[in-house]
């Protein structure tokens, strides 16, 4: 296990910012994931730390140890590429293998070394099977061993489960998740999915076209995000301009652009948000908090339905606020499905309006 320290990192194609002060702190047996939109910058992030890029400015530290323009084989990592990079002419042992003979292992560690190995990832008996005679669940997991094999401080994980069904990508999640709480090893995971990155993350870094956004827990993330590209990002909340009215105690008061008056809570406010009256401000409302009004004395919103959609557990509502969309989950309660055009009255609790910041540009950092 290592710790992972980015220090100010950039990286430049000529006058392209790939990655543009990208600076944060992994700690050991940390699962920290990277996670944004194609082109965010994360697999070059993710390249940085393997050693097969350098930045053009900053330093790489595991450890404390500046790895900076270290090579890729003086790193002590594994890493699982997003096509598996498996051999398809060496058996499943030898893929296993590789990375040991390289290091000069002797045969007798490395057929124990390959036999634990493969045993971690449910794959024992497999050793003489070729590339081609196993699934694409099993091929992902033969590139799991062949990096875990040589008993690195840090795994990385490009994407390794894009090419995978819905069932598959699952199963391997969980498998990806069991291994590395078992082993304790520091993993950097990089994905566009943010269900994915959700589930099996201690840590998430959501970037946008080279910019680090937010920092923070699975939960962090979701229930509190810091500006309007993370909460639609994540959780798919909806993003309302609104001005402060007033700030009382422990709540604030705003008006939609409709003349709406809600009342939200200023703990539910982003750390570094200026607040005083008549201030613009972004208001996030996640869709699961949206609530049938009931006679509720404040912070009701009359809306118009979108669309609407009945899952079963649930109906979905995308609802017209002032020319707005609100996004809405409303738990089925036996109500009856409100369709295109129909009023919908609906009542946000107090404690459900988060109060961000802009998404942080180029221009602003």
């Amino acid at each position: 296990m290592a710790d992972v320290i980015l220090e100010h990192v950039n990286k430049k194609f000529g006058k392209f910012t790939a990655v543009q002060d990208a600076d944060f702190h992994i700690k050991s047996g940390e699962f920290f994931t990277f996670l944004g939109p194609s082109g965010c910058g994360k697999t070059t992030t993710l390249r940085m730390v393997a050693g097969f890029s350098y930045p053009s400015e900053g330093r790489i530290l595991f450890d404390q140890r500046d790895v900076t323009t270290l090579a890729p084989n003086k790193r002590d990592i594994g890493m699982v590429f997003q096509n598996y990079a498996l051999f398809p002419h060496m058996t499943i042992g030898e893929n296993v293998a590789f990375g040991l003979k390289i290091r000069k292992i002797n045969k007798q560690d490395i057929k124990k070394r390959v036999a634990r190995a493969l045993d971690l990832v449910h794959l024992s008996g497999y050793e003489n099977r070729k590339v081609h005679e196993i699934s694409g669940g099993q091929q992902q997991r033969v590139a799991l061993a062949r990096a875990l094999v040589i008993e690195p401080k840090i795994l990385l994980l490009d994407e390794p489960l894009s090419n995978l069904d819905a069932k598959l990508r699952d199963d391997t999640r969980s498998e990806i998740k069991r291994l590395q709480m078992e082993l304790g090893i520091t993993t950097i995971y990089v994905t566009h999915d943010q269900s994915e990155a959700m589930a099996i993350s201690d840590r998430i870094l959501i970037m946008k076209n080279g910019i680090m956004q937010q920092i923070g827990t699975p939960y962090e993330v979701y229930a509190k995000p810091k500006n309007s590209f993370v909460g639609e990002f994540i959780g798919k909340h909806s993003i309302f301009i609104a001005y402060i009215e007033k700030i009382e105690n422990d709540k604030i008061y705003i008006k939609l652009k409709d003349g709406t008056s809600l009342v939200g809570l200023k703990e539910n406010a982003v750390s570094d948000i200026q607040l005083k009256p008549t201030k613009e401000v972004l208001v996030a409302i996640r869709p699961e908090c949206v609530e049938p009004y009931l006679n509720q004395e404040i912070n009701r919103l009359d809306t118009k339905v979108i669309h609407s959609e009945f899952t079963g557990m649930s109906a979905n509502y995308q609802l017209d606020l002032a020319g707005d969309t609100l996004k809405a989950t409303i738990i089925n309660q036996g109500e009856v499905l409100k369709k295109k055009g129909e009023s919908l009255a609906v009542h946000i609790p107090v404690k459900s309006l988060y109060f961000l910041n802009k998404e942080v540009n180029h221009e602003e950092r």
